[in-house]
């Protein structure tokens, strides 16, 4: 990879204002236009090192951390991290053809069923990578995994028997896409506290194209009642959209609300890397559409706070693109990694091979064992990108966005420590945009959503 400097900020502009971002303590400042030219020209690729002057000024402004410009040390852990979420496949099947299935059709390369037998193993597999961790994670994965609930329902008994008898607790939740959804199931889902995330792409048009049943008709109409009536038992449930091409974001967030989503998110759809194939739709990911709704969202965020308009927030909110940026910010988290894949999270095959993440499933490269072996093939992910990739290292949302998806990237760039320019695009405009509404919210502004409990408290450094 061509080798970048590590500049200690990033400066740029929007709506005529001028903005900083302090990238290892992960604030933001409003700027003058005089101070933007100072920042940028001692920043720049070409500049010589500031002397101890200037660097003194920018240390003054908090500009300037000690060691900025260093590589970050973010390096190899010491132990392997212990295992707290596993993605559990009950089926590699599906009742649906999403045209940009990562899966293959749910396949994920070999298709089949996982046996009860083999669900318990992982169960018992996962008990003991965890160590001492106390609270443990199970998702349930396809295809379709309500096309296995039997066994769905045995593994939550199993699990939650055998975490309780050596003192774990152990959650569940998983994705679906709705269409099997019946009263037993929904009324097993809030027995058990199981939250799951239901992918819908939004108006009928889109989901009658984007997401069909194998035979080729339309899901929209049989699933909405479904979902709807899932809802009603369990508000807080989830909705999950894939963009193809131009698709307008906000007509897909508009259309998974009014079915009653009080959260939606969205996401590009991704290249398959068990195909191999060129597939357009996928590739040209249409990122002005994306960032032209993040720009909208920035100035709603401003313009609602300051008129105190609770319930649209709230709304806002829900299908916010920012807010983990708002939030990164404001509490000054830094992240070094994307996720937990490789990590505290790992995927079981419905045959009991272990994958990275539950995009990789089906991928052999990307196998890391099995669970009757105790053994794991991880050292690899255990070093973040952060410190790892000089083109994250340069970065300056290195710290928010943390090497992306690795699925993306490897689907993208062939490489899962190579993210994509498109995405690359989004998530530094992401930051740029929550720098520019942290940087306008006043005090009493900031005071109003943590009351409204829409931005949480920043933590005290010394609670643990």
């Amino acid at each position: 990879m061509e080798e970048r400097v590590i500049k200690p900020c990033h400066v740029f502009d929007h709506q005529g204002r001028q903005y900083v971002i302090n990238i290892e303590k992960m604030s933001a400042s409003i700027i003058d236009v005089e101070m933007a030219g100072v920042i940028k020209k001692l920043t720049s690729d070409s500049a010589a090192a500031p002397d101890s002057h200037l660097k003194e000024r920018l240390k003054k402004l908090e500009l300037l951390s000690e060691g900025a410009g260093q590589s970050p040390k973010a390096g190899i852990e010491q132990e392997p991290i212990p295992l707290v979420s596993m993605c559990l496949f009950l089926t590699q099947s599906c009742n649906l053809k999403c045209v940009y299935c990562y899966g293959e059709g749910g396949k994920y390369g070999t298709g089949g069923s996982m046996d009860e037998k083999t669900a318990f193993q992982a169960v018992d597999w996962m008990l003991e990578q965890s160590g001492k961790i106390k609270k443990l994670h199970i998702g349930f994965f396809g295809g379709e995994p309500f096309l296995k609930f039997p066994l769905m329902k045995a593994v939550v008994e199993y699990a939650e028997k055998r975490a309780g008898g050596v003192g774990k607790d152990v959650a569940f939740h998983g994705t679906t896409n709705a269409t099997l959804l019946d009263d037993e199931i929904i009324a097993f889902l809030k027995e058990h506290d199981i939250t799951f995330m239901v992918s819908f792409d939004g108006t009928k048009e889109l989901q009658d194209r984007q997401r069909p049943y194998t035979d080729g008709t339309g899901s929209y109409d049989s699933t909405v009642p479904k979902i709807k009536k899932l809802l009603e038992a369990m508000p807080k449930t989830h909705g999950h959209a894939i963009i193809v091409g131009n698709t307008d974001p906000q007509t897909v967030k508009d259309a998974l609300m009014e079915i009653g989503f009080s959260g939606v998110s969205i996401m590009p759809a991704s290249r398959s890397l068990l195909t191999g194939k060129q597939d357009n739709a996928k590739q040209a990911r249409d990122t002005q559409h994306l960032i032209r709704d993040m720009e909208e969202e920035a100035e709603k965020w401003i313009t609602l706070t300051r008129k105190r308009d609770s319930e649209a927030l709230k709304n806002l909110q829900a299908r916010s693109a920012l807010y983990d940026g708002i939030i990164s910010l404001l509490h000054n988290n830094k992240r070094y990694h994307a996720c937990g894949a490789g990590l505290g999270l790992l995927a079981v095959s419905c045959s009991g091979d272990v994958y990275l993440c539950h995009r990789f499933v089906g991928r052999e490269e990307y196998k890391l064992g099995t669970i009757f072996e105790r053994e794991l093939n991880r050292e690899e992910y255990q070093q973040s990108p952060v410190k790892g990739n000089t083109l994250c290292t340069a970065c300056f949302a290195r710290y928010y966005c943390a090497g992306g998806c690795k699925h993306d990237n490897a689907g993208s760039c062939g490489s899962i420590s190579k993210p994509s320019e498109d995405i690359c695009r989004i998530r530094c405009r992401e930051l740029e945009l929550a720098a520019a509404i942290t940087c306008r919210l006043d005090s009493e502004d900031r005071a109003f959503l943590v009351d409204l409990e829409i931005l949480p408290p920043k933590p005290c450094p010394f609670d643990f």
